[in-house]
């Protein structure tokens, strides 16, 4: 693992997801479970929708991730772990009265979008939820979406994941990406 990149040991992760709070302190706990089960970038979770993981009547068992920038899609494995977070998200979404058709948000503010006016949770606001999670925690060291991104990557490549294998997962254009990042120590 590169030495420049941080990542949690898995008590520091339990550490930060009980460290949960207020109205919606279990949709913020299955939002962090999600990230740290699937590897996604913060971008590509705010965008999902809930057609994106459930069909309805059941979590699906991948998702597809639509490209960005002309980027081709990629089809992820969503983890039993990853598919109870869904599970509970949608049940938060439920309470809070949000219907659930395919083209509605999977994570839900309660405010209002600025920009388009939906109730899509942004880029920003997972940012702060993972930063005061972060400082209930106290942990010692800076903590972002991108440090459970890379957890992830370091969780896959320690139990014999596959370098081109993650590679795909996290949309790396090239396979020098990934070993670059997470070549060297996967252990830290």
């Amino acid at each position: 693992m590169n030495k420049g990149i941080n990542t949690l040991s898995q008590e520091q992760a339990k550490t930060l997801m009980e460290s949960t709070w207020g109205l919606a302190q279990e949709r913020d706990r299955q939002m962090l479970t999600f990230l740290l089960q699937t590897g996604l970038k913060i971008s590509e979770f705010v965008r999902l929708n809930v057609g994106d993981v459930f069909t309805g009547r059941r979590v699906r068992r991948s998702a597809v991730i639509p490209g960005a920038k002309g980027k081709p899609s990629r089809k992820i494995p969503l983890t039993r772990e990853a598919r109870e977070a869904v599970a509970i998200i949608l049940d938060f979404n439920r309470y809070q009265g949000v219907s659930l058709t395919p083209s509605t948000p999977l994570v839900i503010s309660r405010q209002k979008n600025r920009k388009d006016g939906s109730y899509r949770i942004t880029p920003r606001q997972v940012q702060r939820i993972v930063k005061t999670l972060r400082e209930d925690a106290s942990l010692g060291f800076k903590t972002t979406p991108q440090t459970l991104r890379h957890t992830f990557a370091r969780e896959m490549l320690g139990h014999g994941g596959d370098m081109e294998v993650l590679q795909k997962l996290l949309g790396h254009r090239s396979i020098k990406t990934t070993r670059v990042l997470y070549g060297k120590s996967i252990l830290g």
